[in-house]
């Protein structure tokens, strides 16, 4: 069957990545509504049949990530063929900025002609935790330069570049006339999550490069986000021409969200908990969590996120933390 969704997501290969492709899995087989369900907009939230594509450095977890969402959909006896979600794994190594356009564009373009979707969703997840220590020795060691080269490229440059080339992409085929007679000549409505971070925005010793990463990302993608909508106004006000029409229904289609997923169980908490150069008082924090349970589970997070996406009631270029949701009973 023709897919009616495209999620793509970055770091899937583990952690909160594989966990959101679970949550998507999930909801996809069960389609989360709100009580007023019948605006056009909410009803094509990540309909399916969708194509989920998963990308992150590691081949053989990535396969292991789309197993186990083939076996969320069949109920693990190999159901039938006709399953709500359909994967696809891409190697791709965020570090590698000579090879990452070429490797993206390969990925992009083919999923962009092959169908028109009624949906396309990008999660961009893939990061790493960078270098720890004090912001006045950044230059320690022979390899700091090196060291604080890979983590701006995976952080921040990787991240600008795979939701630039999304945007890119997917909003040029909402105003290209569509090859698929089934279509329903809509335009597709296009989504953009960053996987923040409350580094983003609050600063933690000893973890300047980190924060200084998810900060410059956040940034990024509230931009693109005022780019969409202070264009979209400006085209309201003027004149309504078939070109412009086309162009203000095609920048209404977007919306980005950063979201802070909170301190999850994951590699990366493990990390910290064994750093020495971490500060004190993060360092206490980060093992008196894990130790007394306290983490939040990556899958609980990923629910958090996906259920905000479906009901796609938040404003774009925002900040959303897990714990706004929480304390806001949602």
């Amino acid at each position: 069957n023709r897919h009616k969704s495209l999620v793509i997501i970055s770091g899937a290969s583990r952690g909160i990545g594989r966990a959101i492709a679970f949550a998507i899995t999930d909801a996809v087989q069960e389609p989360i509504r709100d009580d007023d369900d019948d605006d056009d907009g909410k009803s094509r939230m990540m309909a399916a049949p969708l194509r989920m594509v998963l990308m992150a450095r590691s081949a053989e977890s990535l396969v292991e990530t789309a197993r186990l969402v083939d076996q969320r959909c069949t109920g693990g006896d190999g159901g039938s063929a006709n399953v709500a979600v359909t994967t696809s794994c891409h190697a791709v190594d965020f570090s590698d900025l000579d090879a990452l356009p070429e490797k993206l564009q390969r990925i992009l373009e083919p999923l962009s002609e092959d169908e028109a979707y009624e949906s396309c969703w990008l999660i961009n997840n893939a990061g790493s935790l960078g270098p720890l220590g004090l912001a006045s020795s950044v230059d320690g060691g022979s390899d700091a330069m090196k060291e604080l080269r890979n983590a701006v490229d995976v952080n921040v440059t990787s991240s600008i570049w795979l939701s630039s080339q999304f945007a890119r992409t997917f909003l040029s085929t909402a105003s290209a006339p569509s090859s698929s007679t089934a279509h329903d000549e809509k335009s597709p409505l296009v989504r953009i999550v960053n996987i923040s971070s409350l580094c983003a925005i609050k600063p933690f010793p000893t973890m300047s490069i980190y924060c200084a990463g998810k900060a410059g990302r956040d940034m990024f993608h509230s931009v693109l986000a005022k780019e969409h909508s202070t264009r979209s106004t400006q085209n309201d006000k003027e004149s309504t021409t078939e070109n412009d029409e086309s162009c203000r229904k095609q920048i209404e289609m977007l919306k980005v969200l950063n979201y802070a997923p909170g301190a999850c169980d994951t590699r990366m908490t493990d990390e910290l908990s064994e750093c020495s150069n971490l500060d004190a008082e993060v360092h206490q924090y980060v093992t008196s969590s894990k130790q007394e349970n306290k983490l939040i589970r990556p899958r609980d997070t990923a629910q958090k996120l996906v259920k905000i996406l479906c009901l796609d009631e938040f404003q774009s270029g925002a900040h959303v933390d897990y714990w706004d949701v929480i304390e806001a009973g949602e």
